[in-house]
């Protein structure tokens, strides 16, 4: 066996729409399905090399639970690159994203780098390579 590719990263949502104008306005993700599953939706957005990012919308939501940075045994965040981190924070600030780590060279990674919260607190790095 061999994994052939990634299909979709899944973000349970607290305001479908407000995760929706957050993916749309920052990043400009293209909308790209809906499934109703009867006790929850699915809405996609195009992610680059045919990966989907899937906003799962339940009827019925638990309370999210305060988990810190440092905690174990837990996922953590997902990272996208960009090719500028400077629109990508005019972006945020025009829409007033919380910006959690302000871009900085981050020299053992050879890159630059920046963390967001997206409206149901998931934590997005973004990089920028060197050019």
């Amino acid at each position: 066996m061999k994994i052939t590719g990634l299909d979709h990263i899944t973000v349970n949502v607290t305001d479908l729409e407000a995760s929706k104008a957050f993916y749309e306005k920052i990043f400009g993700l293209t909308f790209c399905g809906f499934i109703d599953m009867g006790d929850h939706t699915l809405t996609y957005y195009a992610l680059p090399g045919g990966v989907r990012l899937e906003l799962i919308d339940y009827s019925e939501k638990d309370q999210p639970s305060a988990a810190a940075v440092t905690h174990v045994g837990m996922y953590r965040h997902f990272c996208l690159e960009v090719d500028s981190l400077e629109e990508l924070m005019h972006k945020c600030r025009e829409y007033g994203a919380q910006v959690t780590k302000e871009p900085s060279f981050v020299e053992r990674l050879e890159r630059s780098n920046v963390l967001l919260t997206d409206p149901n607190g998931v934590e997005i790095e973004v990089f920028e390579k060197q050019k």
